[in-house]
């Protein structure tokens, strides 16, 4: 069931349906607060909705990244996966062959 989280950004309040704990959306709040405050001091002729795009900007960017970034580290994983069972693979034949190869010195 979502809870209603009441919270402050930029001096306005806000209050969101989410079935997040209270305090993760708090923490994206303050988190949204720092980033906007860094920005409104680097650009302090900018308005509180340009400030807000920005760090939407900024925060998009982030999740792009992050997202590139999640299916590279898949297709590595996907990729030793497959180096794995050949070298798993190739384990199991020379140990065969191992095996093979001192039963027939045991033999003779």
């Amino acid at each position: 069931m979502a809870n209603i989280i009441k919270f402050t950004v930029g001096g306005i309040h806000y209050a969101i349906s989410s079935d997040d704990s209270e305090e993760y959306i708090r923490a994206l709040g303050r988190e949204l607060e720092r980033k906007m405050d860094l920005l409104a001091k680097q650009s302090p002729f900018l308005s509180t909705t340009m400030v807000a795009v920005l760090a939407a900007i900024e925060a998009a960017d982030g999740q792009k990244k992050a997202e590139a970034e999640a299916a590279q580290l898949r297709r590595e994983l996907k990729e030793m996966t497959e180096r794995y069972a050949v070298a798993r693979s190739d384990a199991d034949r020379l140990s065969r062959q191992l095996s093979s190869t001192q039963e027939q010195f045991d033999l003779d």
